[in-house]
């Protein structure tokens, strides 16, 4: 740097800014990559000028750029596509969340056992067809769209067309795990959740299904 410096107190501030960018990511950064168990980069070549490094740099920023431009399109492709693949799944269900409350084991000596939080959902066939089980995630989010608690379920009770049925469960509120908080989902009013279904498939009767795509 000390052998360049007088070139570069000659360069404006944009290429200063991109000379200093690209001799770090030939040095410093070459060797990052070595010490993080991937390859080490090149390092600057010989011969090589202020002038042809500020292309260089130039050239890669705006690669950079293009790159991120490609992946942000495909992403929003891929998304848009879940999105239609997965309307009719949620449209042939609609699930609501029925019932909640804390239940208290104390045992034959009256002493707590454990804590459970029960739960019970409703399942509505939007369809014209028989289900025959249906399995997905309940997500219950609070007003800013966060979620409180969530539910892994396989329903295997069959749905006539245009028919509801209910699933229950449970789970100890001693042992917890995750980031579910289930006491304060016990204690809120209807109107201060809301219930989002996600399907990741549905059996009709007649043997077809409907399944979710990978994410």
């Amino acid at each position: 740097m000390d052998s360049i410096k007088p070139a570069m107190e000659k360069l404006s501030p944009e290429e200063r800014g991109l000379a200093a960018e690209y001799i770090m990511r030939h040095t410093v950064g070459a060797k990052l990559g070595g010490l993080f168990g991937g390859k080490e980069g090149p390092g600057i070549p010989e011969g090589m000028t202020l002038g042809k490094a500020i292309q260089e740099q130039q050239k890669f920023k705006a690669d950079a750029v293009m790159e991120q431009a490609k992946q942000k399109e495909l992403k929003a492709k891929l998304q848009a596509e879940r999105e239609a693949a997965m309307k009719p799944m949620k449209e042939a269900i609609t699930v609501s969340l029925v019932s909640k409350e804390i239940s208290v084991d104390t045992g034959y000596s009256g002493r707590m056992h454990n804590e459970s939080f029960a739960v019970t959902f409703g399942y509505k066939n939007n369809t014209e067809k028989d289900i025959s089980g249906v399995k997905g995630y309940v997500s219950v989010k609070d007003l800013f769209g966060d979620e409180i608690s969530g539910f892994l379920i396989s329903n295997d009770k069959t749905i006539p067309a245009g028919q509801s049925t209910t699933w229950s469960g449970n789970r100890s509120l001693m042992f917890t795990l995750g980031d579910n908080k289930d006491r304060k989902l016990a204690e809120l009013s209807d109107d201060k959740y809301t219930v989002v279904w996600e399907p990741r498939m549905i059996v009709f009767k007649d043997g077809t299904k409907l399944t979710a795509p990978e994410r």
